[in-house]
């Protein structure tokens, strides 16, 4: 995972500050609102706005993080075929 990333998942724990990500798990792709809560090794727990409750996340499987714009929210899913 890139330093922008880390960078990203970091300031969502220090700051309590949601953020989107761009997850994949199994063949579906979901745009998710999170905010972290804790960052160990290669996992992370955080709050998932879209799932309405405590996540577990793979770093790996995210695609891409970033801050929300104008406290922008943004959820959905495609399934990959």
């Amino acid at each position: 995972m890139g330093n922008m990333f880390e960078h990203i998942l970091k300031a969502s724990l220090e700051r309590n500050l949601i953020i989107t990500i761009v997850y994949l798990k199994g063949n579906e792709i979901t745009m998710r609102n999170i905010r972290v809560l804790e960052l160990t090794g290669d996992r992370i727990k955080a709050y998932c706005y879209l799932r309405k409750e405590n996540r577990g996340f793979r770093k790996e499987n995210i695609l891409s993080a970033a801050f929300l714009k104008n406290n922008e929210f943004r959820t959905h899913s495609v399934k990959c075929i």
